[in-house]
Parts: structure tokens; sequence; C-alpha cells
């Protein structure tokens, strides 16, 4: 019985397991999908950036006023900006 339930479990675990495949597939292209969109939601920001220096001459004071600007929903908590020179880079 023990035996069988060893076995059972290793099956499960088995790379080759039809169903064990299927699920690492959807949670990796769920991950790749988020990491789609984060990079596209930089680049927009990143354009609505050059878009609002273009339009006043400077660069935002904070991504509050960004947002106000272009319409984009920025979460601070997710980017590092600098107002002096308008870089904006994803926080680790």
């Amino acid at each position: 019985m023990l035996l069988c339930l060893m076995l059972a479990l290793a099956a499960c675990s088995d790379e080759k397991n039809p169903a064990q495949q299927y699920g690492n597939t959807m949670v990796q292209t769920y991950k790749n999908v988020q990491k789609f969109e984060k990079k596209v939601d930089l680049q927009q920001a990143q354009k609505s950036l050059q878009e609002f220096n273009a339009a006043n001459g400077r660069y935002p004071a904070d991504l509050n006023e960004l947002s106000h600007f272009s319409g984009l929903a920025l979460d601070s908590e997710q980017y590092d900006y600098n107002a002096a020179s308008g870089s904006l880079t994803p926080k680790q």
C-alpha cells in the first residue's frame, strides 16, 4: 500500500505528466504576460515624459503630475523617477 502511494506521488511530480506540464505552461505564460505588460507600461510612461517635456520645457516634478498630464495611472511604488533628468526605471 505504501509503495503504491509513493509511486502515485512520484508520478504527480514527474515533468512528463501532461497535467503538470499544462499547469507549468500556464503559469509561465502568465508570468511572461505580466513582464510584457510592465515593459509596455514603462515605455508608455517614458514616451509621456518626453511629450510632457516637449510641451512644457521641463520634466514633471513627480509621477502624479505626469499622470494628470497623460492620463496614465502610475504607481510611484513601482518606479524610480528622477525629475531633473526625466529618467524612469522600474524598482527592483
